[in-house]
């Protein structure tokens, strides 16, 4: 099936105010002092409130059995996780499920969730993903989707939400009602938002419909890091690494041509790369070495954040296996290996 994108007519009922020319300050009797220091012409990244979390592996709570996550708490440190992922509820409801089956308000998931917090843990909800049936097409307009990722976030107790909208599985979602959603929620709630996006390629960066979101989330007002998920693309020679770091880059420089009045540093500063370790849904691997080059390339560029999938693989207990598993990595490897390769990174200050 083809993706649908369905677009309208902007409905925010908010008519930007423009920032005043360096010339027309000093018109009205400014001094040079007085005066706002010029701005990049164009469009800026919207302003507001960002993610604060460098390192966030997800944790897939739509597969059994749940991971232990005090585990890699103790273990590594790591006690910041984006949870995965709500979607619609029984039927298509417009009301927020883990996968569409569990309950928001589950035992089992409340209490790993209360003890990652007990470690100082920062939870980001995550709603979309790879398969069932989206939050995102079951709402039928942007005041009810508000409402229903509120009461998501409302559950877990955070206000991080990640909305990774994967259009190519032929799920037909309305990016303006999204980015009208999070407007609201980011007004009402100061929620911190991150879009979690997909990549084409090296070459391609940005899929057309990431493109597309992200220009309505900025045309919504939606303060936003851009989060990359350099995997599950074809790459022509070179290496695993560096079809990653690439598309990464390629990525960004897409960023600055939707964000031409935002510097380069800024743009970066808003933009999250997360990797798949180990055997991908397609032919590569993404081996501890790699995952190094990842993180070492975003530290160095200032992005904002890495994170990767997924918390329940990130052992070496099933070497070997031929297609990507829910509970293991599929390659040799030292058990959260790829979570202290993570921990090295460091956002800008």
């Amino acid at each position: 099936m083809i993706a649908v994108l369905v677009t309208g007519p902007v409905v925010t009922g908010e008519t930007p105010t423009p920032e005043p020319a360096f010339a027309d300050v000093l018109a009205v009797g400014g001094t040079s002092e007085d005066a706002p220091r010029p701005r990049r012409p164009g469009v800026a990244a919207p302003e507001g409130p960002l993610p604060t979390v460098g390192v966030a592996p997800y944790v897939d709570l739509t597969t059994p059995p749940l991971p232990a996550l005090t585990d890699m708490a103790d273990a590594t440190g790591q006690a910041d996780v984006v949870l995965a992922f709500v979607l619609a509820g029984a039927d298509g409801a417009c009301a927020p499920t883990w996968g569409g089956t569990t309950p928001m308000t589950d035992p089992a998931v409340g209490q790993r969730i209360a003890a990652l917090k007990a470690r100082g843990g920062t939870m980001t909800v995550s709603s979309g993903g790879a398969i069932g049936d989206y939050l995102e097409a079951a709402c039928p307009d942007a005041p009810s989707l508000a409402r229903a990722y509120g009461a998501a976030l409302d559950v877990v107790g955070t206000d991080h939400l990640d909305v990774d909208v994967e259009t190519d599985r032929g799920r037909e979602v309305s990016v303006r009602r999204i980015a009208e959603a999070l407007a609201l929620l980011q007004r009402e709630r100061g929620t911190r938002v991150t879009l979690t996006v997909q990549i084409d390629g090296v070459d391609e960066g940005l899929s057309a419909d990431a493109q597309e979101l992200v220009r309505q989330a900025t045309t919504a007002g939606v303060a936003a890091r851009v989060n990359l998920m350099v995997m599950n693309y074809s790459y022509d020679g070179g290496t695993w690494a560096d079809a990653m770091t690439g598309a990464a880059r390629t990525a960004v420089r897409q960023l600055e041509g939707v964000w031409p009045g935002s510097e380069s540093a800024d743009v970066r500063r808003r933009t999250g790369v997360t990797f798949m370790l180990g055997r991908n849904d397609m032919d590569m691997t993404t081996t501890p070495a790699d995952a190094r080059a990842v993180v070492d390339d975003a530290r160095a560029a200032g992005y904002g954040g890495v994170g990767f999938w997924a918390v329940a693989r990130d052992n070496g207990s099933c070497p070997g296996t031929a297609d990507e598993a829910d509970d293991c990595s599929g390659i040799a490897q030292a058990p959260w290996e790829f979570t202290r390769i993570a921990r090295g990174f460091t956002a800008p200050a």
